[in-house]
């Protein structure tokens, strides 16, 4: 009877916690996006102009649908401050972001058609696009830096 008692009160215990710590062996990691899978580019990035809004048309191309948000981004051009020359390196001074499902964004498959607004109208304007993925590891798409005339 002792015997049988002994048992019950060490190797029970010692068996459930051995399940226990054999529960957390092997590698564990958090899932990772694959690169070949979820990326997106810029297949074309379409600018026009209207009085003092921008509408901008982009089509994306590869993993569309893990676009988080567009930036549009601008830089006036002139002699005050935050403009700068046509030929100087581009610094926007304005930043809009757009998120696709917003009143703000118009979504049709890949292209994603948005407008900034509040330009001076008087004014010539250099912008471009960031698309930023959402998985932040796959980091962001920029276009190229486009003139937009007033």
């Amino acid at each position: 009877m002792k015997k049988s008692l002994w048992l019950k009160r060490a190797v029970v215990p010692a068996v459930l916690l051995l399940c226990l710590a054999a529960t957390g062996c092997g590698v564990k990691v958090w899932p990772s996006p694959n690169a070949g899978e979820d990326k997106f580019g810029f297949e074309s990035v379409n600018g026009t102009r209207s009085g003092n809004c921008l509408t901008v048309a982009v089509k994306v191309s590869g993993a569309y649908q893990n676009v988080d948000n567009l930036s549009l981004q601008f830089q006036a051009e002139g002699d005050g401050p935050g403009e700068g020359c046509p030929t100087c390196p581009f610094f926007p001074a304005v930043r809009q972001n757009y998120t696709p499902g917003t009143d703000a964004m118009k979504t049709e498959g890949p292209v994603f058609t948005f407008s900034g607004c509040g330009l001076d109208p008087e004014k010539n304007y250099r912008w471009r696009v960031v698309g930023r993925n959402v998985y932040d590891a796959l980091g962001v798409v920029i276009s190229e830096v486009y003139t937009s005339p007033n």
